[in-house]
């Protein structure tokens, strides 16, 4: 019974996380067409800067919640943990703001961007915002109230498109829009609290410094590792919000947005991890590499069409997503659609698994800092693709180092810990379609009007039902082994 509820829980949970991801890619689609690039520039370099502050200033406490919640033995002792929790909580949020607010000339001098000025009320209440309703998430994971957490999660990413949609309506201003994503923000967290407090009746503000030295304890570690993560993914938008105008930036913030793609893989991931960790406490090394394996090649079958399909048709994919004025990044949108490819796995997944997590947060360390220094110089060299080029690089450098770390721990050659050869072998298929494909279009001269992009629509669903009758035998031959638990096949 406790296994099928994990399994229609996480089920749950994944068709939750997918629509929501759908409807940010929605809010994005319409702030990019109906708004200039300097307002959606500004947007993007005020989320930057929240984002950035949210995971300095936080260090990891959200996740907290998860372990203190699930060792909590009483009512009373859940009761007492969320009343500290949200009581310390909320004095840091507040704290944020403050500083956020104080530190506005310093974004409008970085960013060269007057504009920021006129939002400094978003500095002071919209990092309060985010964290109480990302922390609501593990609360109602905790207590099992998964149907309750997919309707607040759709909700909240509604409210952009809400927001977007009636300034559109009312012709507007962004000032307005700003306004009104800001209100709808506020009310989901009011409704946060108001969760909160219905779970646990009698919680009030509480102070407990025992206790929160133990939360500190726990998710300093991991508010380090998600800051060096945030950081990575986040250095290349800092260089060149410094390095050119808000206009660029915007274009380069939708180039880089990872398409939600990489849910196929972060799925497979959920579900494995906990079977990796038991077959490698009961010694069966072999067996979870293997399983690891068909995961792996199973997702980069999926993976690499995609991310072959939108590299031939990045034009009008860019114009469909986000209009023909954010054409310029099809070189940066080329180069994160080839960082879907990295994504296919959680490349510690062994490492994890074993409880070598000390490794992954020094290489993610290193990581960070080998993108800061490629950032720079390749900006240098190859303009603004430079940065999109240093973190693909960055990228590729931490999984090769976790995979080395992996073939040391398992005590296995690095060629064979990983499918190489049957990931080859479906490249190859993808350059076979996506080479041809791709010089037609540039010798036809396809733009992206609205028959062109019929034309490339079309063309490329008959090329995916081409490969995946191509590629069936295999999918099924790999899904069948991941299904039966017998993946010692899969790699033959």
């Amino acid at each position: 019974m406790g296994n099928q509820r994990i399994g229609k829980d996480a089920a749950t949970l994944t068709a939750a996380k997918t629509i929501t991801l759908l409807i940010g890619l929605a809010s994005s689609m319409l702030l990019s067409r109906f708004r200039t690039l300097e307002e959606y520039g500004t947007y993007s370099q005020i989320l930057l800067v929240i984002g950035l502050a949210n995971a300095f200033f936080m260090l990891g406490l959200p996740n907290s919640t998860n372990y203190f919640l699930g060792r909590s033995d009483s009512r009373e002792e859940k009761r007492h943990f969320l009343s500290v929790y949200y009581t310390l909580n909320t004095c840091l949020c507040i704290i944020i703001g403050i500083v956020l607010t104080a530190a506005v000339p310093l974004f409008v001098a970085y960013f060269d961007n007057e504009y920021i000025r006129d939002f400094t009320y978003i500095f002071a209440v919209l990092p309060s915002t985010k964290v109480i309703i990302s922390s609501i998430s593990n609360v109602l994971v905790v207590y099992g109230k998964t149907k309750k957490l997919t309707l607040f999660n759709v909700l909240n990413a509604s409210v952009v498109v809400i927001a977007i949609l009636i300034v559109q309506v009312f012709n507007w201003s962004f000032q307005v829009y700003m306004l009104l994503y800001l209100l709808g923000e506020s009310i989901m967290m009011l409704w946060a609290y108001f969760i909160v407090s219905k779970l646990e009746k009698g919680i009030t503000p509480a102070l407990d410094y025992k206790l929160i030295k133990s939360i500190f304890m726990f998710s300093v570690p991991i508010g380090l590792a998600s800051l060096v993560g945030t950081l990575t993914l986040e250095c290349d938008k800092l260089v060149i919000g410094k390095l050119f105008d808000t206009e660029t930036l915007a274009i380069y913030t939708n180039s880089a947005k990872e398409l939600p793609f990489t849910i196929i893989a972060t799925s497979l991931t959920a579900v494995l991890l906990p079977q990796m960790a038991r077959k490698l406490k009961e010694n069966k090394v072999k067996e979870a590499v293997e399983l690891w394996k068909t995961t792996a090649e199973l997702s980069y079958i999926v993976m690499s069409f995609i991310v072959t399909a939108l590299i031939v048709y990045s034009p009008q994919i860019i114009t469909i997503l986000y209009s023909d004025k954010y054409l310029p990044g099809v070189s940066v949108f080329r180069i994160y659609s080839a960082i879907l490819l990295l994504r296919i796995t959680y490349w510690g997944m062994l490492l994890n698994a074993s409880g070598k997590t000390k490794f992954i947060m020094y290489s993610s360390i290193i990581t960070l800092f080998v993108n800061v220094l490629l950032d720079i110089a390749l900006f240098y060299i190859f303009g603004i693709i430079g940065p999109a080029i240093a973190t693909f690089i960055s990228i590729i450098t931490a999984n090769v180092a976790q995979l080395m770390a992996t073939s040391k721990l398992i005590k296995n050659s690095f060629s064979c810990i990983f499918p190489w050869k049957q990931m080859f072998f479906h490249i190859l298929i993808n350059l076979a379609w996506g080479l041809p494909v791709f010089f037609i279009m540039k010798v036809a001269n396809v733009g992206v009007s609205n028959n062109e992009i019929i034309y490339c629509v079309i063309s490329g669903i008959l090329v995916m039902v081409l490969y995946f009758l191509v590629e069936k035998k295999r999918i099924h031959s790999l899904w069948n082994r991941l299904n039966s638990g017998n993946a010692k096949e899969a790699g033959s």
